[in-house]
């Protein structure tokens, strides 16, 4: 199926990137011209003359607009019945784009990006939608979501994964300044938590058990959690991403 994408930026070339097994032809918008150019000449992608014309051409379309201004982008296009439109734009409602898309159907979508270029980022869904999920796939593992709520509350790891990726600098970073060269440091970090997401997603433990299984009492990892814990690291990991819940989804709080 032909796949608008109306915003080109680091997302739409993340996806664009990554869905190429999938075999569908991309129309682009123009905004990002440049970037726009670039996944045309690399990936045979056509960039539309306007939005507009975009939403003509296509009757599957992915909205990878600036969350602040996107809806207001919508507004201003014509939509037709038939088409299907899937936002990634964080904290857009699914009553907000369906406002803005009418008549046309609207999914909400969240994913990490970076890790869907190499097909390894999961995408989460909201309602299910056959046609989205199969394209997604090629993108990494997909998720429909069953209601609003659980949609929102799993779309806050748009930012944990974004956040991750600081955390994984900052450790390279702690070796690097121990000596150890930017190769081997980067590659220890990111084989090490690499490994233990296998075991989350591969063993039937539970994570308390699997938690239990890594500390041995008086040792090092015993040793780094009360340090964390004394420091609040960890707790600040909850706060923070409750604040993000709460940004996207206003009421949700209290």
């Amino acid at each position: 199926m032909n796949i608008g994408i109306l915003g080109v930026g680091n997302l739409a070339a993340y996806l664009v990137q990554g869905a190429q097994q999938g075999g569908h032809p991309f129309v682009l918008s123009p905004r990002g011209a440049a970037k726009a150019a670039d996944l045309a000449a690399r990936f045979g992608c056509t960039v539309a003359a306007n939005n507009q014309a975009l939403v003509d051409a296509c009757d599957h379309i992915l909205v990878c607009l600036p969350a602040a201004e996107g809806l207001a982008i919508l507004r201003g296009l014509s939509f037709r019945a038939g088409q299907e439109v899937c936002s990634a734009m964080a904290g857009a409602s699914l009553e907000d784009m369906r406002a803005a898309i009418g008549p046309a159907t609207a999914t909400l979508s969240m994913m990490p990006g970076y890790a869907n270029a190499f097909s390894a980022g999961p995408t989460f869904l909201y309602p299910a939608n056959p046609h989205w999920a199969a394209f997604f796939a090629a993108c990494g593992p997909v998720h429909e979501m069953p209601d609003a709520r659980s949609f929102e509350t799993a779309a806050v790891f748009g930012g944990m994964s974004g956040a991750s990726v600081f955390l994984m600098r900052h450790l390279a970073a702690w070796y690097e300044a121990e000596g150890l060269d930017p190769a081997t440091a980067r590659r220890l970090v990111a084989e090490t938590l690499r490994g233990n997401a296998e075991v989350l997603l591969q063993s039937d433990e539970p994570l308390d058990a699997i938690c239990k299984g890594v500390t041995t009492p008086g040792g090092i990892t015993e040793q780094l959690l009360s340090d964390l814990g004394q420091d609040g690291a960890l707790d600040s990991w909850h706060r923070a991403m409750t604040r993000v819940l709460h940004r996207m989804a206003p009421a949700r709080k209290g």
